[in-house]
């Protein structure tokens, strides 16, 4: 009996054990119609999620909620300990900023849980008296590759609710087989019926599609019927790999080597598939024929003599139907990693911060100081910078390189050496607005002549000076819904006991308000009358000064006097960058509120970052109306790291200037306002930015246009 009891028990245990490990899952849905009839999400191009307690509140590792039913309720699922109370709230976009105003609260059982559909930000109103163009596409490819479909005879039209189900023709004036139509005057936030049809009597199948009108309009698109999938056959793939890089590097040589495909599809031979240079161009193609539609090829490219294989991973390509062209750099590499001698000119103006009167070029000098240098001006030759007699508040260094690498980017910022050591401006070092305070960046060219161009310190224009004698301020707002959670950081934020503070940091601005430059400063106490949880603090910027305000927040916690700090480091977007909104050179809107901030846990702060005002200020271009809407291609193009949009409306008009990356996922807004008839220009900065392929798309009445730039760095 013993032993049976033993088992038993142990047999218990371990059930009891199992019964704890087991996790349930969760799955919580959000409703976004309103949010689309409101302009505020865009199910083509934004993502919502869903952060919180049991995935630590990271809303960048967070998965995008999913609305596989089109019906704008957006689902997601999260594997969770049962038996715990978790708090969550719904965002839009991949960080904080987009955010639901309060958290929200839920207490889980041992069983699977789903909860019902809640609006976002709990917002059910929809907005009225509102109408918009809706622009639908119908993609007839796939209908076309399965021979179901003649574009040389068939017709496509629209039909839905707000056409009686009559017939509205559709037209594909490019020939890429997707089919397009806008429909006007459509109520904002109403819910059209509608469904793709073509001649001689092709219905889609059931459900009718549905499409909840936005403010400001929108686009449908999808394919006809629903159906992406290609038919199933054979194809032919041109593979081509570019050279230039690796011959450029001098490790690839065309007069001695050869270059070869090898891949899955013909078993990995080495040398089976050549391919060619025959225009000698450095790019190498070969094409392989009967390659299965739908199949995914495994592959790489090498060269031999000696063997030289491409590194890891294997690439991949779907074949798609009618076959298609795989183009890359051997080795995914683009950037020639050469050395080279060379110079090179940094500038800086100091003109903002003589006439503020914290800086005296009689007196004071500049550095600069990077990763060339030591970050110290031990190397004064490479380091102390010299004035411009003609021009005192410009300063400049030629600085010679031997053996850099070429295009690799030169870290580096500017520091004010003061004459007199008793001023309290103690930290000489710039805090770039353009990169958040981070460091300013310049690719070697290899060049003896090459001009990194003139900046103004700190990125501060004389335009931005606030002169003597002005009443200037600026209210800053934080939800300290995160802080609050004892999930999200080491000491909470407690409401009733603890006091928040803005904490300038950026040391030159802190010098013209008189402040002593510390990370525990109390210039400006943050409030919540209202027990909102979102805190408000108004600053008045002691004149003379500048429109800059780079910060962070603080809050000193009654539980043990340490001050918490949101954390900051060393790299680019380590502080917030606001400023108030300007009409023009010196010209302050007044009085002025900054956007929402949100209490963070992480360095990067880049997602409250703002460009500054006056270089993407709208200017007017052009005399008298133009004929009609028009987006103009930017110049130059490619560019690094500015370049001009221009634009026409002939009509006074709302007009929106949106800038996206390659995935759609929106960078910035250049424009959101009403501009009378004319011609306009906007400068795009893409210091902060990558290289790559960007999208710049004006939403202005009823015309919409998308067009494409690069930023080559």
């Amino acid at each position: 009996m013993r032993k049976l009891f033993t088992l038993s028990l142990i047999l218990m245990l371990g059930f009891a054990f199992s019964t704890k490990a087991q996790k349930i899952n969760l799955t919580l849905q959000v409703n976004m119609k309103v949010q689309i009839a409101k302009g505020n999400f865009n199910p083509s191009t934004d993502v919502v999620r869903c952060a919180g307690a049991f995935q630590g509140w990271d809303p960048g590792s967070a998965p995008d909620m999913t609305d596989s039913d089109g019906d704008s309720v957006y689902t997601v699922t999260y594997s969770v300990d049962p038996n715990q109370t978790y708090q969550y709230k719904f965002l839009i976009g991949t960080a904080w900023g987009h955010d639901e105003s309060h958290n929200r609260s839920v207490t889980v059982g041992a069983s699977d849980t789903t909860l019902a559909p809640v609006f976002f930000n709990d917002d059910s109103t929809m907005p009225t008296g509102q109408v918009a163009s809706v622009t639908f596409e119908v993609d007839m490819s796939i209908k076309s590759a399965k021979g179901a479909f003649n574009a040389a005879t068939d017709t496509v039209y629209l039909r839905g609710s707000f056409n009686g189900w009559g017939e509205t023709l559709m037209d594909d004036s490019d020939g890429d087989l997707v089919y397009s139509v806008t429909v006007d005057s459509l109520p904002v936030g109403e819910k059209e019926s509608f469904k793709f049809f073509y001649t001689p009597n092709v219905w889609e199948d059931n459900p009718n599609r549905e499409y909840v009108v936005p403010a400001g309009g929108g686009t449908f698109h999808d394919f006809f019927n629903r159906d992406s999938t290609q038919p199933q056959g054979f194809a032919s793939v041109t593979f081509e790999v570019d050279m230039s890089v690796k011959a450029k590097e001098k490790t690839f040589d065309p007069t001695k080597q050869n270059v070869y495909l090898s891949g899955n599809f013909n078993g990995w031979e080495k040398t089976k598939t050549q391919m060619d240079d025959s225009d000698g161009d450095s790019v190498y193609v070969v094409t392989v024929d009967s390659l299965s539609v739908g199949d995914k090829i495994l592959f790489k490219f090498l060269y031999n003599p000696p063997l030289v294989w491409e590194s890891d991973p294997n690439r991949e390509y779907k074949v798609p139907k009618g076959g298609g062209t795989f183009h890359d750099y051997f080795d995914r590499d683009s950037v020639v990693n050469i050395t080279s001698d060379g110079n090179v000119l940094f500038t800086v103006d100091m003109s903002v911060m003589d006439e503020v009167g914290i800086y005296d070029n009689t007196k004071d000098s500049l550095q600069v100081r990077g990763g060339f240098n030591g970050w110290s001006d031990g190397d004064r030759p490479r380091s102390v910078m010299s004035q411009n007699p003609l021009a005192p508040n410009t300063w400049t260094l030629n600085v010679p390189f031997t053996n850099q690498p070429v295009n690799e980017d030169l870290l580096y910022k500017f520091y004010v050496k003061k004459a007199d050591s008793t001023d309290i401006w103690t930290d000489g070092w710039e805090r770039p607005t353009s990169t958040g305070g981070g460091n300013r960046a310049v690719p070697f060219k290899g060049a003896t002549d090459q001009d990194a161009g003139k900046v103004y310190y700190d990125d501060i224009m004389p335009g931005q000076v606030i002169e003597s004698g002005k009443n200037i301020s600026i209210t800053f707002q934080i939800d300290m819904s995160i802080a609050m959670n004892k999930d999200s950081v080491a000491v909470p934020f407690n409401p009733s006991t603890d006091t928040l503070y803005w904490i300038g940091e950026q040391p030159s601005f802190v010098r013209t308000q008189g402040w002593e430059d510390t990370d525990d400063m109390k210039v400006l106490m943050m409030t919540d009358p209202d027990g909102d949880g979102v805190y408000t603090g108004t600053l008045t910027v002691k004149t003379p000064s500048f429109n800059s305000f780079v910060y962070r927040y603080g809050y000193v916690s009654k539980s043990d006097g340490s001050f918490v700090h949101e954390p900051a480091g060393f790299g680019n977007f380590a502080y917030r960058v606001r400023y108030i909104k300007m009409n023009g050179d010196r010209q302050f809107v007044q009085p002025y509120t900054a956007p929402v901030d949100h209490w963070t846990n992480r360095e990067n702060k880049k997602d409250q970052w703002e460009p500054n005002p006056l270089l993407t200020a709208v200017k007017e271009s052009g005399n008298g109306a133009p004929a009609k809407f028009e987006l103009q291609q930017n110049y130059p193009n490619p560019f690094n790291p500015s370049t001009v949009i221009r634009f026409s409306v002939p009509t006074k008009t709302l007009v929106k200037l949106d800038v996206f990356n390659i995935l759609g996922q929106k960078v910035t807004t250049l424009v959101n306002k009403v501009l009378n008839a004319g011609s306009y220009e906007v400068k795009f900065v893409g210091v902060s930015l990558s290289s790559g392929i960007y999208l710049y798309k004006i939403t202005a009445g009823n015309y919409t246009a998308t067009k494409k730039m690069m930023l080559l760095k």
